[in-house]
Parts: C-alpha cells; sequence; structure tokens
C-alpha cells in the first residue's frame, strides 16, 4: 500500500455527498464528503455541483477543497484516482459512464445504479470491458453487525430461515432497493437467489416522489422461502425493518437498522405443552450507529491498489436489484400476476 494519500474527487454534494455532515445525531462520517477528508488514506481534493452554496459548506470540512460547477472539467484537472458519485439518480448512468471514459478506475456510486434495465445493462458492459471496479453504497453491505449476522444466520442461529417480513417508507427504487439489496445479501447463501416475485400497490396514503412509487411485494428465493416488502406512509414515521422467522427463533432487525434482537423460544407461560417466543429479545448487536461509510472508504482503497480486492457490494448486484424492482412494478401493474426473474 502506497503512504501518499489518495486524490478523490465527489460529484453531487447534497444531502448524502455533503450536508450530512451537519446533521448532529448522526455518526461521522455521514456524507461522501466527510468520508473522504476523514479516511486516513485519502484526500478530497475536489467537489462539484450545480448548487454554488455547496462552494461554502465544503470549507466547514475543509478549506482545500476545490470547488466545480463542470464534472468533466474536474475530472481533467484534478485527475483523482476514485470518485465519489452521490447525484440524484437520474443523472447516476451519465455520471458513472463519464468517469469511466474519463479512465477512472474505482467509482462509489449512490444506489441505484441507473434509471432502468437498458442502461444498467449498458453500464455493466463498460465496467467489465474498462475494468472498472464499481462500489454500490447498499450501506448494509458495510455494517459490521449486518455481516457478522448474515454470517450467523448461515450459522444456524435460529434454526432454518422459515419466512421473512420486512418494511420501508419513501419509493421502491430509492428506499425499498435497500431492502431488497438487504434480503438478498442476508440469504443468498442459504436460499439461492430470487426466482420469482408478486407485486401490488399500496392503495393506502403514503408519501414518495411522483417517479418512484411505493409497492408492497412478495419475493420468492429459489428453495422456497418467502419475504414480504411493505411499504408504510413516511410522514407518520420512518421505518426500515426486518421480521426474520426461524425454526429455533427470530431476528428482529429495527431502529433503521441499528438494532438486532434475538428472540428465543420459550416454555409458554400460558399454555401447556406449548413453546412460544420470548416477548423481549436480547440485542445482539452494538445498538449504536456504526461508521459504515469508514468500511466503504477503505473497501474502495483496497479495490484501487489490490487486484484480488472485490467491491462489497458490486455494479452486478444492484443490477439484479434493478431488475427484481421492475419485476415487482410490472406485476404490481399487470394485477399482481407471478413474475419470473430473468438474469
Amino acid at each position: 500500500m502506497k503512504n501518499k494519500k489518495v486524490p478523490v474527487c465527489l460529484l453531487g454534494a447534497g444531502r448524502i455527498g455533503l450536508y450530512h455532515e451537519f446533521d448532529k445525531k448522526r455518526v461521522k462520517p455521514a456524507s461522501h464528503a466527510g468520508m473522504w477528508h476523514k479516511y486516513q488514506k485519502t484526500n478530497l481534493r475536489a467537489i462539484c455541483d450545480i448548487n454554488i452554496k455547496s462552494k461554502k459548506i465544503i470549507k466547514k470540512i475543509d478549506r482545500n477543497v476545490k470547488f466545480f460547477t463542470d464534472p468533466s472539467k474536474m475530472l481533467d484537472q484534478i485527475k483523482p484516482k476514485i470518485v465519489s458519485i452521490a447525484t440524484w439518480k437520474d443523472t447516476h448512468f451519465k455520471m458513472t459512464m463519464l468517469c469511466i471514459k474519463k479512465g477512472i478506475k474505482v467509482i462509489v456510486l449512490e444506489k441505484p445504479l441507473a434509471n432502468n434495465i437498458k442502461q444498467s445493462k449498458e453500464l455493466i458492459y463498460q465496467i467489465k470491458k474498462n475494468k472498472t471496479k464499481v462500489i454500490v453504497n447498499h450501506r448494509r453491505r458495510f455494517d459490521d453487525e449486518i455481516i457478522k449476522l448474515k454470517k450467523q444466520l448461515e450459522q444456524g442461529l435460529i434454526g432454518k430461515i422459515l419466512q421473512v417480513s420486512s418494511y420501508y417508507v419513501y419509493g421502491l427504487l430509492t428506499t425499498g432497493t435497500h431492502v431488497i439489496d438487504t434480503l438478498r445479501f442476508l440469504f443468498k447463501n442459504i436460499a439461492g437467489e430470487v426466482d420469482h416475485v408478486f407485486g401490488f400497490k399500496n392503495k393506502f396514503k403514503n408519501f414518495s416522489s411522483k417517479d418512484d412509487k411505493n409497492y408492497d411485494a412478495i419475493i420468492c428465493f429459489k428453495n422456497g422461502l418467502k419475504a414480504t416488502i411493505q411499504s408504510l406512509n413516511m410522514k407518520n414515521y420512518d421505518i426500515f425493518d426486518f421480521y426474520i422467522y426461524g425454526s429455533k427463533g427470530k431476528i428482529l432487525i429495527t431502529g433503521i437498522g441499528r438494532n438486532i434482537l434475538n428472540f428465543k423460544i420459550i416454555k409458554s407461560p400460558e399454555h401447556e405443552g406449548f413453546d412460544e417466543l420470548q416477548i423481549k429479545g436480547k440485542n445482539i448487536c452494538k445498538s449504536k450507529p456504526r461508521k459504515q461509510f469508514i468500511s466503504l472508504a477503505e473497501n474502495a482503497v483496497n479495490c484501487l491498489y489490490k487486484k484480488s480486492a472485490e467491491p462489497l457490494c458490486t455494479a452486478y448486484d444492484s443490477y439484479i436489484d434493478m431488475i427484481i424492482i421492475n419485476s415487482i412494478t410490472k406485476s404490481a401493474n399487470s394485477n399482481s400476476k407471478k413474475i419470473k426473474i430473468k438474469y
């Protein structure tokens, strides 16, 4: 590993790109700008955004960071080794293609990969052709406690996985994609890939952007495991919960992913000859938010210097998530018919 700090540029200085760094409640770093500034092996050289106000804001983190409004000019002048893309989702395809064209070999990309399957396929092709390593920020894959839980479930922590229920808010593409990716991450080795889905329109009051509706779904893995995905109204409360039922107990991921509770089987205090789950689960992880951005930065630097290093969340993983999302939407708009996932 080289001692010189890796030059990094940031495309997009909005909430996840920059402004979350000033949220007093969030564990730091809480943004791409904060991540590259704080990580000891990288140097945030420049950011690019159409909002000129971000020029003053970035100076609160690092006075030496240059500001651009033209991404092509920034990449040509700075010549970074790593680029973060945290622009609005509609621009992900264009910005990623630009970085690949400019010869950037490691790209950290906010989800989703692109707007549609056609764009996603083109990106996958260009990534392979140019030997670019794209790391998509599905952040649960960079959470040490979720990684640990994955291994524990595979080792039989709650026996055979029988059923999963999950909940999200604010758009299937924006937030639901995190649910889908987390389900695949946790259960792919146990249950295989997703085989088919059923999608449903959410007819209750729910908040999302006009171009990204909330949908509910049943996703079915190859071994028969079924997981429900249900959407709620963000204006009531935020939620990102998973109820995982096994033959030997239950796991609840709650607190927007901060807490992981283990519920064991006990003798029923009310009915003779019956067993039931504990009312109160034991927290089996650190309840405080974890520094997932540091794991993301470390993965990016390793991908730059080590040929054997691979993204913890690849562009292909995000592409599969897109296929599943597209299939859920198609099913929901076709009277919830079964849609087979074609890889």
